[in-house]
């Protein structure tokens, strides 16, 4: 009796966590991030979009803006109290509860963490939610709210979002997204290599061998990218890569005369760009 019941809550848990799909573009997930009073929050799973409306995963956006959380076992309900208010989030029904009363907002159960509309918990809670189509981010001004270092990200910044984006827009602006992605990847690899400045812009910017990016070092850098770059730029500083540990690349009708066919290890061509390591 214990395994069928074990095996029926396990069937529950996979039907709420599978039946929706997560917005993608090109296969990717889009990279929402959200952002607490100009500050990126830390979370274990990024924000998440379905169907058009931004998931935040509660456990962060909790400790961002200083709220409580348990779980009530026996209503199988995440329980988050702040400023008075009380929200319970059922994710295995899908529903939410504000100050005990039913809302239309629906929750998701992905990756095992509850996610929440970012607007069922904000209305209420008197915050101002703007989504910017530039940065693909939530915006939340939280009046009050300090966001301690332990919630924020650190990891990139608009600054590096923008600018890699720009990059990405310049060297591929024609190109598939999956030599976008690439391209912003040669970027991040180099971060990662002693060869190389450690940010973003000293990356597009370097000049220690001469200009690495001549184009950049033109007016083309005032561009302004477009959605596609800037996806391919957030997917590159989240880690998805495409190019493995790639740090050039050139259009491959050039590519046999090149300084890098000769001196680097050849990774792969995608569409009309190589790419070497």
């Amino acid at each position: 009796m214990k395994k069928i019941l074990c095996l029926f809550f396990i069937l529950i848990l996979f039907v709420s966590s599978t039946a929706f799909a997560v917005d993608t573009y090109s296969g990717y997930h889009i990279p929402v991030d959200i952002a607490v009073n100009d500050c990126l929050i830390r979370c274990v799973e990024k924000p998440i979009m379905v169907d058009g409306t931004t998931y935040i995963p509660l456990r962060a956006f909790s400790d961002a803006v200083g709220g409580s959380i348990s779980w009530d076992e026996v209503n199988r309900a995440a329980v988050m109290g702040k400023d008075g208010h009380s929200f319970l989030f059922y994710p295995d029904e899908n529903r939410c509860v504000i100050d005990g009363a039913a809302t239309d907002y629906s929750v998701v159960l992905y990756e095992n963490l509850t996610f929440i509309p970012v607007r069922a918990v904000c209305e209420t809670l008197g915050y101002d939610v703007l989504w910017d189509d530039t940065y693909l981010m939530v915006k939340i001004t939280a009046p009050g709210v300090v966001v301690s270092e332990a919630c924020r990200d650190d990891s990139y910044s608009y600054e590096d979002i923008l600018y890699l984006g720009k990059l990405t827009q310049i060297e591929s602006g024609y190109e598939s997204f999956e030599v976008k992605l690439g391209v912003a990847n040669v970027v991040v690899n180099r971060m990662k290599s002693s060869q190389f400045p450690n940010t973003v812009k000293g990356v597009i910017f370097d000049t220690k061998y001469g200009k690495q990016f001549p184009p950049v070092h033109t007016d083309k850098i005032n561009i302004t990218p477009k959605k596609e770059s800037i996806i391919a730029a957030k997917c590159a500083l989240r880690g998805i890569k495409n190019v493995g540990n790639s740090l050039y690349f050139i259009e491959s009708s050039a590519a046999s005369r090149s300084w890098a066919n000769k001196n680097r290890p050849y990774y792969g061509t995608i569409h009309t760009m190589a790419f070497y390591e």
